[in-house]
């Protein structure tokens, strides 16, 4: 009975841990899973500040007196001694920008690749998501706030991390890749391009969700180590971007046409907000942009909203309303447009673009059935885009 109490004071703990990192008790079975998957129990992970402490940071540039800017993203911010940037990870410490998201993740989880999102990349795939906190947006509706809008220095962190164990634990459980995710990885470059390059080495695929909020000489330097992208198209106008986001429109639309000219899997994603963006002509305006600018066989994948950090006086976003956002993209010309988050429903599934068939049935992220072969509809022949298995 003693270990029973204490295996139960355990998990709860751990549980306790969970919540204060904003993830709740939805998330602790994955994570649970993941922690077991790699041979690891609750108490075996250091849930603690960083002791490694901050690591030199890429992107930038000196100031007199002190100062430096950072030449990371489109914000460009100049930074006084000790100050710490918008997203904060980046900080002018004595004279130099220094990064504290550098192997001291906050959440370590198993994930299907599919919640990237990501439909046309290897569906089902198991991958390793790794996040640090922090991120260079403010979005008012952010789903992980509590992490996003937090420094390293302010999360309970699993650490040590280090790349050799976990690579070597990835292979021998199978899992697929790594996907960088839930925050903004686009803030600690750094760690994302040498995590990445050490698992492309070991053969594992490499994914990443983003604002795109970035500039073009690190977005051009981060790319190559990356296999597939989900950039997030948050809105159709710089104004939307201003009040809802914190942030610009155009460098992430420049950051959409770059990744695709570097001829890497690309995925959008939109979070329909009631009221803000989910109006006929802002949607038509971005599925116009979509199919002209990245062309028809981009996926676009549309999420249901449910209220959240500043936010929580919005409904959630009606059925209907996403459908209409479906449909507003298949008349654009775009071949796949996704119902991402709400299931079941039609629009979870991929259908080949020229006979209609059904070819991979899903239940919101899970993948029930791909009948896809050799990268073609089994039923017409036709060429399905993606990267298939």
């Amino acid at each position: 009975m003693k270990a029973v109490k204490q295996a139960d004071q355990s998990r709860r703990a751990f549980l306790a841990c969970l919540g204060r990192l904003g993830l709740g008790v939805t998330l602790a079975p994955a994570v649970l899973q993941a922690l077991n998957a790699f041979g690891l129990a609750e108490s075996d992970i250091a849930w603690a500040a960083p002791k490694a402490g901050p690591m030199p940071a890429r992107y930038w540039e000196s100031l007199p007196g002190g100062r430096v800017k950072c030449l990371l993203c489109p914000k460009q911010e100049t930074l006084a001694l000790g100050q710490m940037g918008e997203c904060r990870v980046r900080q002018n410490i004595r004279g130099a920008l220094v990064t504290h998201a550098y192997g001291q993740p906050c959440i370590v989880n198993l994930d299907p690749v599919d919640q990237n999102p990501l439909n046309h990349f290897h569906p089902g795939m198991l991958v390793l998501a790794v996040t640090h906190a922090g991120c260079n947006l403010g979005c008012l509706y952010c789903q992980n706030w509590e992490i996003s809008q937090r420094s390293p220095l302010q999360t309970r962190n699993i650490v040590p991390f280090d790349f050799s164990e976990v690579g070597r634990k990835m292979t021998a459980k199978k899992v697929g890749g790594v996907s960088f995710t839930y925050t903004e990885p686009d803030c600690a470059p750094e760690f994302t391009a040498d995590f990445a390059q050490f698992c492309g080495q070991l053969g594992l695929k490499r994914t990443l969700c983003t604002a795109g909020y970035m500039e073009r000489k690190p977005l051009l330097e981060l790319v190559p180590h990356i296999d597939a992208l989900t950039i997030t198209y948050k809105g159709a106008s710089e104004d939307f971007y201003k009040r809802i986001i914190l942030g610009t429109l155009k460098p992430v639309l420049d950051s959409m046409v770059l990744v695709k000219s570097q001829g890497k899997w690309l995925e959008v994603a939109t979070l329909i907000l009631p009221t803000l963006n989910d109006d006929r002509a802002s949607l038509t305006q971005m599925a116009r942009w979509l199919y002209q600018n990245l062309g028809p066989d981009t996926p676009w994948h549309l999420e249901r909203f449910e209220p959240a950090y500043k936010l929580m006086n919005l409904p959630t976003t009606p059925q209907a309303t996403l459908e209409m956002a479906r449909q507003i993209g298949l008349d654009a010309g775009l071949k796949f447009v996704y119902v991402s988050n709400l299931a079941p429903h039609p629009g979870n599934h991929t259908y080949c673009p020229n006979c209609g068939r059904l070819v991979v049935q899903r239940l919101g992220f899970k993948v029930l059935q791909n009948s896809i072969t050799g990268g073609s509809c089994p039923y017409c022949r036709t060429r399905i885009a993606g990267v298939w298995a």
